[in-house]
């Protein structure tokens, strides 16, 4: 009988594990400007909700976090944080963020502590802050929060503008903070871990030297963090209307320029992009091309196009851009819990014009071109206004489903689904072969790979829903003991689990690189094998013992010999087992008197028969 298992050491079933927590933490947006705007996504339905408190006048983005049940725990808009209850919290004042950024504010929990968080901040060119953060303490105030530190300087970072965005770690415990150095031609990557951040931050090179100046605009990862998208709208210069992909790795915080698309060239105050997203499958981009007020055009140039990420080179990418709207006028692009991408308005028109009361969507933000479906004026702000930017939320809170569980092969991997509301149906397609009518299915990967994991969902108003993540499994150790094992008695063994794999453990003993095991006894016996992923497997055997020949004394004859004589014998025996059988008669002195059954001529004394069967097994089987 054997017994095949596969598992992952401690350490790393905790940090490669997606965690459930973020859910439902970024179903609150606290939209900018000082007219009480916001949007509430608890329901699975956008709703326009009118307890903003914020009241600063600007046109950059806001932030927020809410615990896992949706309930508001704090916002801010880059200068101030606002509680729970829609009052300012302690200390929550004076913050460094200018709100005329685009990107003013962000905020990521503590790594080792889940009841803080560090609020980060980043100024303007027309207030020059640099990237500082503070820290939230929710223990504080009665549980409304109190900001235990302030506008603390990431002095390598004192000449960040205007951009913010947070990536998880592929430890998925520390995170990556990643601004842009506009005196210099990099991005900064600074590490977040609980021991805190560090000042020294990775840096890369970017295409274009980012000059001073009304240098906008902002900066995404994809959700599966391995793209970078920045945009940029600088007024008078030829990079204007432009925006970077480059590739990120998020074990090493840095960043590759892949290459600049600037869709209208030519121009240089006309199409600048402002908005910037990317689909949950982390295939499709989205990009906003808006009009400046100052250039006369018989045409609405406010566009928004949609690009494959999947494209490698800059011909292709560029060449797969389809329009969506080229009537609209949206600015800011955000995704929202519902799996949708919403749409604010830019500012072309008077403030107030009715236009700044709607936000618009895009529906089916997998599908491309024209059948993502763009709804104009989709949600209505009951009134209230708000212009240019949408919150800025880290990919990682808007996950369409997460899951727990290996990331080994051969272990068991559980996806839960985040999808509000509840859906009617789901089928899940692992990219193996198999799938799952399951709502939260448990699957087994049975080789290391990447697959590419399929939602297709039904809710219960018939609206449809595709989306889909890779899942890396890590390979697993195959230890093979092989079949069942017989062994001949009193002569030990050797168990071969094969492979060359980093770590063995047999039947409990540590043996770092042993794959042998020598055996003298029965039983079962087994070993773990650890590769060098951090993934291990077991295997068993049992171990028992060749049946024995056997002696058939039915028609034994025993002859004595005479008294000094050498006249004995030993007729009749014989012996059954395991084909073909040698047989070897043995005096005291192991002396070797015949191979036959019979035996003659023997003198008194004490005579062995030793056999030895087909499985070649030398066993006793008489004695006389």
């Amino acid at each position: 009988m054997r017994c095949k298992s596969t598992n992952l050491i401690l350490l790393f079933a905790l940090v490669l594990t997606s965690p459930s927590i973020c859910q439902n933490q970024a179903n609150n947006w606290f939209l900018n400007n000082w007219d009480g705007s916001g949007i509430s996504f608890n329901t699975g339905a956008a709703l326009a909700t009118t307890n903003n408190a914020i009241s600063s006048f600007g046109d950059g983005g806001t932030t927020s976090i809410s615990d896992t049940n949706g309930n508001v725990l704090f916002y801010s808009d880059g200068k101030t944080i606002y509680n729970k209850n829609d009052e300012v919290m302690i200390n929550g004042t004076d913050l460094d963020g200018d709100t005329y950024a685009s990107q003013p504010v962000a905020i990521c929990e503590n790594p080792g502590n889940l009841n803080q968080f560090y609020v980060f901040t980043i100024g303007s060119e027309n207030i020059p802050n640099g990237l500082k953060y503070s820290i939230v303490d929710m223990h504080g105030d009665n549980g409304n929060g109190v900001v235990i530190s302030k506008n603390i300087p990431l002095n390598t970072a004192i000449w960040a503008r205007d951009k913010i965005a947070i990536a998880k770690h592929i430890n998925n415990r520390d995170y990556w903070i990643v601004t842009r150095i506009i005196n210099s031609d990099y991005y900064a990557s600074f590490l977040l871990t609980p021991n805190g951040i560090s000042d020294s931050p990775i840096l890369s090179k970017a295409r274009f030297m980012a000059i001073t100046g009304l240098w906008r605009g902002p900066l995404k990862f994809s959700p599966d963090f391995k793209k970078l998208i920045s945009a940029h709208r600088h007024m008078s210069h030829i990079s204007n209307g432009s925006f970077e992909v480059s590739n990120f790795n998020n074990s090493t915080g840095e960043i590759d320029f892949q290459f600049s698309i600037k869709e209208f060239t030519g121009f240089v105050n006309d199409f600048p992009v402002l908005g910037i997203e990317i689909s949950p499958d982390s295939k499709l981009l989205y990009v906003s091309f808006l009009r400046t007020d100052n250039i006369a055009n018989p045409n609405r140039y406010t566009w928004i196009y949609q690009y494959d990420l999947t494209q490698s080179d800059s011909s292709s990418f560029l060449n797969s851009h389809i329009p969506v709207t080229t009537t609209a006028n949206v600015a800011g692009l955000q995704l929202a819990p519902d799996g949708k991408i919403y749409g604010i308005k830019f500012s072309f028109q008077p403030w107030s014009d009715t236009l700044f009361s709607y936000l618009d969507r895009i529906e089916n933000v997998w599908e491309r071109g024209p059948f993502c479906s763009f709804v104009e004026n989709a949600v209505s702000l009951l009134g209230r206004k708000s212009r240019d930017n949408l919150p800025n939320f880290p990919q990682y809170l808007l996950y369409r489903f997460v899951w727990q569980g290996g990331p080994c092969a051969k272990t068991p991997y559980t996806f839960t689904h985040r999808f509000i509301p509840e859906p009617q149906s789901i089928t899940w397609n692992f990219g193996d072969g198999q799938s799952s009518q399951e709502l939260n299915p448990v699957h087994i990967f049975q080789q290391g790979g990447t697959y590419e994991v399929h939602a297709y969902v039904v809710y219960p108003d018939g609206r449809i829903e595709e989306t889909s993540r890779e899942v890396e499994v890590l390979p697993a150790p195959e230890p093979d003991l092989g079949p069942d094992q017989l062994m001949c008695s009193a002569q030990p063994i050797t168990l071969d689990a094969g492979g060359d794999f980093d770590r063995y453990n047999w039947n409990g003993a540590f043996t770092p690189g042993q794959r042998t095991y020598v055996v003298s006894d029965t039983g079962t016996y087994w070993v773990r094998a650890m590769n060098s992923f951090g993934c291990f497997a077991s295997d068993t055997v049992h171990v028992g013992l060749y049946p024995s020949p056997s002696p058939d004394t039915t028609n034994l004859i025993i002859s004595p010999t005479t008294c000094g004589g050498s006249t004995g014998a030993i007729r009749g025996l014989t012996v059954s087992g395991t084909q073909p059988i040698a047989l070897e008669w043995k005096n005291n002195a192991g002396t070797i008197l015949s191979n036959e059954e019979d035996i003659f001529n023997l003198p008194v004394g004490n005579y062995y028969l030793w056999a030895t069967d087909g499985n070649g097994c030398n066993n006793l089987v008489s004695q006389y």
